[in-house]
């Protein structure tokens, strides 16, 4: 193929990028253009390797066309720009991701970090999500075919070449005809690499799970740095048996585990339940995550929708967490402290300000908890809060003490300006009674 003549009279093959099952990939130039940017061109079921009517070939292609076509709406996955066929040949021409594959951050005995591996579990599973929204099956995905993106450092899914869509959305509402049939035979073909494809794959019955699969054992490969293939198994259950080549938290651990069980009713149902069950370990890794991975753009920031989400999200984890360091971000208050006493605090401000989470109301409430948390911050002095009750009570006591002191004092006044008079021994006379 190299130094031949241009594909589809438009693209210069440069280099072999692999030779798969269902087809071969090439890096290309489009010669096209001026400045001969760099392509990706599959090959989709040669000639020379499938003794495939090309009818056939023809509407297995159709079909892996219309399937990649729905993929555009998301930047991680590389886009279809075109399609053709050349001499009963079929083509597609996706974008070059440039960038290094993840096999090469995955060399043997080199063991990831828990927060880099939950890092790589949340792109990819969301990447997942989205193109099993589709009703799509990737059925490839080993760290190969996971491209760490130059311009961004993103994690980038490629090599769709063996995607399937998920029969029970796809066949409703179709009509069955000998070619219909003919093409399920050869869609069962088993697709996938050893050491990533679950036992329901290797039998051409992939579910959207046995992704989930793959990318589980991406993740233990990760923390333990040994291959897949070199992972012993459970001879009773056929369980992969990994977590005593590594320490690991019970929370992460769990959640690989249920990824790559054995049987595929066993694991999360979808890439969705399995995002939703890493999140509640998300307060081991969370604060690196966001302030060392995430940054966000201030031009392209919308306040008025993104805003009030992390800010209802920030407020949440204080309130619940009273021994949480977590820093609000930048973008919406000022970066502070967060003490015990202003956490106690918490729950009667959001009971005063949370029936609307509109501008106005984040401004009040932005004003008054940052000034609080500030004030806190300068002079760390406790906040006691009183009862209604007690400056009434106070009041009383305060009002009879008072009294008492002021009956003392008036006392006293009285004895200085008039003494009690001196008593002395007076003798009292009686008139004497005349004699007759």
């Amino acid at each position: 193929m190299l130094g031949s003549k241009l594909l589809g009279e438009r693209y210069q093959v440069v280099k072999v990028l692999s030779e798969g099952a269902f087809c071969h990939t090439y890096m290309v130039e489009d010669t096209y253009l001026s400045h001969r940017p760099n392509r990706v061109i599959k090959h989709f079921l040669p000639r020379n390797r499938y003794s495939i009517p090309v009818e056939i070939r023809r509407r297995l292609f159709n079909r892996e066309v219309e399937a990649l076509k729905q993929l555009s709406n998301s930047d991680l996955v590389p886009h279809l720009l075109a399609d053709f066929e050349d001499n009963l040949e079929f083509y597609l021409v996706q974008e070059f991701i440039e960038g290094h594959p993840l096999s090469e951050e995955l060399s043997r005995g080199r063991c990831w970090s828990e927060t880099k591996v939950f890092q790589l579990l949340q792109e990819i599973l969301g990447i997942l999500d989205f193109v099993h929204s589709y009703g799509l099956i990737h059925r490839d995905v080993k760290p190969s075919n996971i491209i760490r993106r130059k311009q961004d450092n993103r994690l980038v899914l490629i090599d769709f070449g063996a995607v399937k869509p998920i029969w029970n959305q796809l066949i409703i509402g179709q009509r069955e005809t000998s070619i219909f049939t003919s093409i399920e035979q050869y869609t069962t073909i088993a697709i996938g690499t050893p050491g990533y494809m679950p036992n329901e794959q290797q039998r051409g019955k992939p579910h959207p799970n046995s992704d989930i699969y793959a990318l589980g054992m991406i993740g233990i490969q990760a923390l333990t740095g040994v291959h897949p293939t070199q992972l012993p198994e459970d001879p009773n259950t056929g369980e992969v048996i990994w977590q005593n080549l590594v320490q690991v938290s019970p929370g992460l651990a769990s959640v690989l585990n249920k990824m790559v069980r054995y049987h595929f009713q066993d694991r999360y149902k979808s890439a969705k339940e399995a995002l939703k069950a890493l999140w509640s370990i998300s307060d081991l890794y969370q604060a690196k995550q966001e302030f060392n991975s995430t940054t966000f753009n201030p031009q392209t920031f919308s306040y008025k929708q993104d805003t009030n989400k992390s800010f209802e999200s920030n407020v949440s984890s204080t309130v619940s967490n009273q021994t949480s360091d977590n820093m609000l971000p930048d973008t919406l208050l000022p970066i502070t402290n967060i003490y015990p006493p202003m956490q106690e605090l918490a729950p009667n401000i959001l009971q005063s300000y949370t029936p609307s989470l509109g501008k106005d109301t984040n401004q009040i409430f932005g004003e008054h908890l940052s000034s609080s948390l500030l004030d806190n911050q300068t002079s760390k002095t406790n906040i006691s809060i009183i009862s209604q009750k007690s400056p009434l009570l106070i009041g009383l006591i305060v009002g009879a003490v008072s009294g008492l002191v002021l009956m003392v004092v008036s006392y006293w006044f009285v004895q200085i300006i008039s003494p009690d008079p001196k008593i002395e021994n007076l003798r009292i006379q009686t008139p004497k009674k005349s004699l007759q």
